[in-house]
């Protein structure tokens, strides 16, 4: 598994072979068939990984105090704005296997399974405190709401940056990392704070 990981930073899963594999982590083809049925497998196994990661990540952050650190920020959008930096380089961080895993679902349509969206609802908590923090800025009165959407903006900006490297979208928009990311903030920001009388 590690040698694929370390493959999926230069390669896109369709373009590894089984014998790539075998080479990257040091043992014979047959080697890597008593472990795994076929390339496919890997995909299964990478989900399974990719999972035990975020639940990982997900307990490390439900042990700090989000809250005080938001506090400290000292405004809605220095908090936003770590918010967004945070999701961007993150989903920078682990692109190669978001491809492999959207990979796996788009060949598995059926994987319908409760425990990701468990994880995405626990993923959204930071934004939820961070709404209950600055509320007196924020005009938007249902934070449920609220945070759904914001959790579905960062991830549909960010992830698709992850899936399509060569993102012509971006690239015709003319951003770099910092661009985009003051810009996701102020989107995010305006998006909490219009008026809505």
């Amino acid at each position: 598994m590690a040698a694929l990981e370390r493959l999926l930073r230069s390669q896109e899963f369709e373009m590894i072979s089984v014998q790539d594999i075998a080479k990257e982590a040091g043992v014979a083809v047959g080697s890597v068939y008593s472990h795994f049925k076929d390339k496919t497998a890997f995909l299964e196994a990478l989900l399974a990984y990719w999972r035990e990661q975020v639940t990982a990540r997900l307990k490390t952050a439900e042990e700090q105090d989000a809250a005080a650190a938001f506090r400290a920020m000292g405004s809605l959008r220095t908090a936003l704005f770590e918010i967004t930096r945070a999701v961007h380089a993150q989903t920078l961080e682990n692109a190669h296997i978001l491809r492999a895993v959207h990979t796996y679902a788009r060949l598995h349509p059926d994987l319908k399974e409760d425990d990701w969206a468990a994880l995405v609802v626990r993923s959204f908590q930071p934004i939820a405190d961070l709404l209950t923090i600055y509320e007196d800025e924020i005009s938007i009165k249902d934070h449920t709401r609220a945070t759904s959407i914001l959790g579905v903006f960062f991830n549909t900006i960010f992830v698709r940056a992850a899936l399509m490297p060569s993102d012509t979208l971006i690239e015709a928009a003319n951003l770099d990392d910092e661009s985009l990311i003051e810009e996701v903030t102020d989107m995010a920001l305006g998006y909490l704070t219009l008026r809505r009388d």
